[in-house]
């Protein structure tokens, strides 16, 4: 049970758009950069931010201070800024702060509300069935991770494609490793006077895809 202070709406509203986040997190996590709290763990997720270790709060009317309505319920992998949520805001909007600026000015939108956030990994988990990374196949490219970045974008108002680019940097490692090994297959077979249509059919590849590659030789 959570020591925050939600209305009595709030916190259920929270609570299950959190379990409905986390079960959908479950399927992905291996593939982004991030961490999703559960509503149980949220009191300790707030130390340092709305809180101190002692309990004293942290919260001031000072505009580079933490705002009382922003509850933490994630954190980046990486560099460990939070991902927190707006309690004043329609459907608690979702964004990423930044650590080490001496404020909390400094961040950017991840999805328009909880919900956005909720249909955004289900996009991903949904890349990945489809793609059958889950199932061990490590063969996408980098632009259809900018694709599904971009239907992330689109649907969700504002949301930021550099930082949703970063919170996915797991795949687009994936990507690189696999297209540096397409690189140099397909450089092989074209120095051994293949065409563009077998390469393409070797490697399992649109001829044109194969055709973007040579030209990058």
């Amino acid at each position: 049970m959570t020591n925050i202070k939600f209305d009595s709406y709030q916190k259920e509203e929270i609570k299950r758009n959190l379990e409905l986040i986390n079960k959908e997190y479950e399927k992905v996590k291996d593939f982004v950069n991030f961490e999703i709290f559960s509503f149980e763990v949220l009191d300790e997720w707030q130390v340092g931010y709305s809180i101190d270790h002692d309990g004293n709060v942290l919260v001031n009317d000072n505009e580079d201070a933490w705002d009382g309505n922003w509850i933490v319920i994630a954190y980046e992998s990486l560099c460990g800024d939070p991902i927190i949520i707006e309690l004043n805001e329609g459907g608690y909007p979702v964004s990423i702060l930044m650590h080490g600026m001496e404020n909390w000015d400094n961040g950017s939108f991840l999805a328009h509300s909880m919900e956005s956030f909720l249909n955004i990994l289900k996009d991903i988990g949904c890349f990945l069935t489809e793609k059958q990374v889950v199932k061990g196949k490590r063969t996408i490219q980098i632009k259809e991770l900018k694709s599904l970045v971009n239907t992330i974008v689109e649907k969700s108002k504002f949301a930021d494609v550099e930082i949703w680019e970063s919170l996915l940097n797991p795949l687009f490692k994936i990507a690189e490793e696999y297209e540096a090994v397409l690189k140099t297959n397909v450089k092989d077979m074209k120095k051994k006077g293949m065409k563009i249509t077998e390469i393409a059919s070797l490697l399992n590849m649109l001829p044109k895809d194969v055709y973007e590659y040579i030209k990058k030789l």
